[in-house]
């Protein structure tokens, strides 16, 4: 009688301890399914860092930065009149409309709030024939909150 007791103690306390392991198992399951709910409706915005960079400011962000703006001047010492096309790439593709300046002689024309992107740049003037001439053309990659000023020059 008295081994069966004793087998009978024993057999309790180990079950005493095994359901101890069991409660504390699944309150750190709680606590764990508790932290992934959290991490999934959490807004996205929150989750994204912003890069520390020269445009950060205690506010937030610059406006021209977080917007993708940029600004471009263009300056003409060529001694004629040039016109400057500018064509957005979308993918492998330019936009079928363009931003067009055309700029006098000894003077300059800005673009002001463009987006970033890259672009395609198309530099002429006319000649005597009343037929235009390709001064320049290339592409150029615009980041936002650039603040480009290309100059044309005499060849």
């Amino acid at each position: 009688m008295r081994k069966l007791i004793l087998v009978l103690l024993m057999n309790g306390s180990l079950l005493a301890l095994a359901q101890s392991n069991l409660i504390t198992s699944i309150i750190e399951g709680g606590r764990t399914l508790v932290d992934l709910v959290r991490v999934f409706k959490t807004p996205k915005v929150n989750m994204v860092q912003i890069p520390a960079t020269k445009h950060t400011t205690a506010s937030g962000v610059d406006s021209c930065y977080s917007k993708g703006l940029a600004d471009i001047t263009y300056k003409n010492t060529s001694g004629k009149t040039m016109e400057v096309s500018l064509y957005k790439r979308n993918g492998a593709l330019y936009a079928a409309t363009s931003l067009t300046l055309r700029i006098g002689n000894n003077s300059q024309e800005s673009l002001f709030e463009i987006s970033s992107g890259i672009y395609k740049y198309k530099t002429e003037y006319e000649d005597a024939d009343d037929k235009k001439v390709i001064y320049r053309e290339g592409e150029m990659q615009i980041t936002p909150c650039d603040k480009l000023v290309k100059e044309i020059k005499k060849e």
